[in-house]
Parts: C-alpha cells; sequence; structure tokens
C-alpha cells in the first residue's frame, strides 16, 4: 500500500491509529471512496483526508489489509461512523487556532446594479453606495484590525465597478500606510474597460474575477437586461475577459444553468474556447440555480451538468483548485465561518454573508461592538438529516442552518460532490506520479 496524501496532523491528533481487535469482522468506513487506476485501487477517506493506493492483489482482499484498519478505512461492522464524524468535527472545532487578526475582507462598494437578472437574490434590497468619507473609515478598520496580516479583499456588490472609485481610494490608502493586501471581484465586468484593467492589476492587485454568463448571446442579454439599451452587452463582456485573461488577471466564468438554458451550455463552451483557446488564466464551472424543481428536472439537469463538465475538462478549463481533495477535516462551511473575516457593506456596517446585506449585522466599522448572538448563529450547524448517516461527504459538509444553498441536501448534491471527488482523486495520483518521476530524474542527473 501507498500513501498519497497522509492524514493531516490535526486528524492524526484526534483519532490516532485506529486499534486492531481479533477475530473482529471490518468493513469499509462510510467515509471512503473507491476509485480504480492503472496501477489499482485508490481509496481517499473524508474523514482522515488520507488517500492510499491498493494494488491489484491487495484491493482483491480489501477488509484483510491491516494498516487500512490502522488509518481507519476499515472499522469493525458494528462501528459508529456517524458518532465518530461528529466527535472529530467538534474536536477539531475545540483544537482550531483562533484567528489572530481579521485578514479577509468583503467589501460592498454599492448595492446598486446594472443589470436586472431575474434570478438575483438582492432583488428589492435598497441601492446604497458607500461614500468616500465611509471608504476612508473602512481603511481605517482595515489597518486597526489586520494585525501584521496581509489582507486579501473580495469586491462586492451588487456591481461593484458601479463604484470603482472607492475602490480606487481604498487602494490607494492602503497602499499609503504600506497595507500588503490583494483582492477579487466578483462583476458581470460591463463597465470594465482596458484602463480600468490596468488599475485593477497595478492599483487594485487584483487576482481574480468572477463573472457570470447565463448562456449565449440571446439568452444572456435577455437574461441580464442591463439598463443600457443598444449595445451587445455579451460582446462587450467576452471582449473584457480577453483584456482581463491578457493581463495575467484569473477569471473564472460561472455558468448559472438551469432547465431553460442548460441545452445551450455547450455551445456557449465551444463558443468560448474558440474565443480563448487554452487559456491559463481563465476556468469555467457550472452552478445550478437557486429554486424548487421536481425530483425528475433535478436528476435530469444533474446529468446534463455532469456532461458539460467533461466538456469544460476536455477543453483544459476545469482549473486546479477545482481538483484538489480537501486537506483537512470540513470546519468552514463558508468564509462566515472564519473567524479571520468580515464583511463590510456600503453604509459600515459589519455582516458575514453576502445573502444578508441588509440584515444580521454583526456591527460597525466605527465601533468595537459585537453582536455574539448574530456570530452563533452562522457558526451553529443543523441537526443531521436522514441522508447524512450514510453520505460519504458528511466530514467535509458545509451544511449550515443560515446558508441558502447548503442548508438543504439532494440526491443529485451528493452525486455531484461524489463525481468531484472521484475525479481530484485521480488528478492527485497523476500530480503525486509526476512529482515521483521527476524526483527520480534528479536523482539520475546527480
Amino acid at each position: 500500500m501507498q500513501v498519497i496524501i497522509p492524514t493531516p496532523s490535526l486528524v492524526e491528533q484526534i483519532v490516532g491509529r485506529q486499534k486492531r481487535t481479533d477475530g473482529q469482522s471490518y468493513r469499509l468506513m462510510t467515509y471512503v471512496v473507491q476509485q480504480p487506476v492503472n496501477d489499482g485501487v485508490l481509496l481517499y477517506n473524508t474523514l482522515t483526508c488520507s488517500l492510499v493506493l491498493l494494488t491489484p492483489d491487495e484491493a482483491a482482499d480489501i477488509t484483510m489489509q491491516q494498516e487500512l484498519i490502522d488509518r481507519w478505512f476499515l472499522v469493525p461492522q458494528g462501528h459508529d461512523d456517524q458518532k465518530l464524524c461528529r466527535q472529530v468535527r467538534q474536536m477539531a472545532a475545540l483544537l482550531k487556532p483562533a484567528a489572530k487578526a481579521i485578514d479577509y475582507y468583503r467589501i460592498l462598494t454599492t448595492t446598486g446594479c446594472n443589470a436586472r437578472c431575474f434570478y438575483c437574490y438582492e432583488k428589492g434590497t435598497k441601492p446604497v453606495t458607500m461614500t468616500a468619507e465611509t471608504a476612508s473609515k473602512v481603511v481605517r478598520y482595515i489597518v486597526a484590525h489586520r494585525g501584521n496580516e496581509e489582507v486579501t479583499i473580495k469586491w462586492f456588490g451588487g456591481e461593484p465597478l458601479i463604484n470603482a472609485k472607492v475602490i480606487d481610494q481604498i487602494c490607494t490608502e492602503l497602499s499609503g500606510q504600506g497595507v500588503p493586501f490583494r483582492s477579487k471581484i466578483v462583476s458581470n465586468c460591463y463597465l470594465m474597460d482596458a484602463d480600468m484593467v490596468q488599475r485593477a492589476r497595478n492599483l487594485w492587485q487584483l487576482q481574480f474575477v468572477e463573472i457570470t454568463l447565463d448562456g449565449t448571446t440571446k439568452t444572456y442579454n435577455r437574461v441580464k437586461d442591463y439598463v443600457y439599451r443598444g449595445v451587445n452587452a455579451f460582446e462587450r463582456v467576452l471582449n473584457n475577459i480577453g483584456l482581463l485573461t491578457a493581463a495575467g488577471i484569473q477569471v473564472d466564468i460561472r455558468l448559472n444553468v438551469d432547465k431553460h438554458n442548460i441545452g445551450e451550455m455547450a455551445e456557449l463552451v465551444q463558443l468560448l474556447h474558440q474565443r480563448f483557446g487554452t487559456n491559463e488564466h481563465l476556468n469555467i464551472y457550472s452552478r445550478k440555480l437557486f429554486g424548487e424543481s421536481s425530483p425528475e428536472d433535478s436528476a435530469k439537469l444533474f446529468e446534463q451538468r455532469i456532461l458539460l463538465k467533461q466538456q469544460i475538462a476536455q477543453y483544459g478549463y476545469g482549473g486546479q483548485r477545482f481538483l484538489t481533495l480537501p486537506r483537512n477535516i470540513g470546519q468552514n462551511g463558508c468564509m462566515a465561518d472564519y473567524d479571520g473575516y468580515v464583511m463590510i457593506v456600503p453604509d459600515g456596517h459589519l455582516g458575514l454573508c453576502e445573502h444578508s446585506i441588509d440584515r444580521d449585522f454583526l456591527g460597525h466599522i466605527d465601533n468595537e461592538e459585537r453582536n455574539e448572538a448574530i456570530l452563533r448563529k452562522f457558526k451553529t450547524r443543523p441537526t443531521d438529516i436522514e441522508a447524512c448517516a450514510t453520505c460519504f461527504y458528511a466530514p467535509q459538509c458545509g451544511r449550515r442552518g443560515m446558508c441558502h444553498e447548503n442548508a438543504t441536501c439532494t440526491p443529485e448534491k451528493q452525486k455531484e460532490y461524489l463525481h468531484d471527488t472521484m475525479g481530484a482523486m485521480k488528478y492527485e495520483y497523476e500530480c503525486y506520479l509526476r512529482k515521483k518521476d521527476k524526483e527520480q530524474e534528479n536523482e539520475t542527473e546527480i
């Protein structure tokens, strides 16, 4: 047996090595995923975060492999996997070092937007735009709370580029005070242009952009329904994607899909490939739009999305960060559960979730008071549902009672986690083999 990814020290500290019991019958733990490869069978444990390779002979008699017992891949027939999972997660939360500073800021420059997407969860939110005075207070807040850490800023909205002057101001003032920072942005990028791209790279220290595409030209322009008229918004945005990637800025294109537009997504991906070719600065992925759907529609959409993922991967747009396995027990369901993070809305209130930009505030940049009840509310994990007992992904699951996206679970979501995990296992093993070959080449040269 080869250990490809060892158990992380935190989990090792909690579970140690499993003691063997003579005469006991063993089975694979619920959280173990198998993935056949040319050299044998890969096993990944989502609880211990360990990846191992069994030879064909070892895989043929898997329950007799003693080291798999030691490493918690095999457990006794009557073992309560779910109970152990809860205990490990609880202990990991207790042992997790507390963040010493706030190093990640989501800053909303405005809640206004130049698009009118029918599915926007911010629909009905009163437009509020950050003033220059508030922007300076934001800088003071960051300086006071960052400790000695480099700061990551994620610009958000509404459409953050509507108030790009505030981004300029905050970045200029942070640089003037010697604060090291980098930034990301979630934007439709309609307002981006060549001059702004240069400012983004040099002043904003922009490294990452997330852009949503809802379909090809006709569908995109209809869904986005920009306030401007007489302009092909789809073509304008594609041109701006080209400007960003040419400047070395990473662009993630999110395809928002439902049963109404999934049929044209293959055409869209092909169009993007024709336009941008193989591009190391471009990733593409899909997400199902929020909303209820019948089991039949959900199942069909899942199958269509898997085919879409395969097409995206064939064009080389899958992206490494979508293919790596978790390296530790799942603790942060999202950024709202990370102590070193805060969201700042345009009027200076502090929040935790972009789905709560007008409520559930934990404080304000003008003072140090914190609403502990709100903090606990976002950290609370809902009671396990029936599906949790048999779900391989339970140790990594980000379900949170306050989370619109992860509060519930569906069979399709579990299938997608399994599909992605098996793909990541193969990718991690391929990386391991390439590294091993490289090391052997270096030894030969020496």
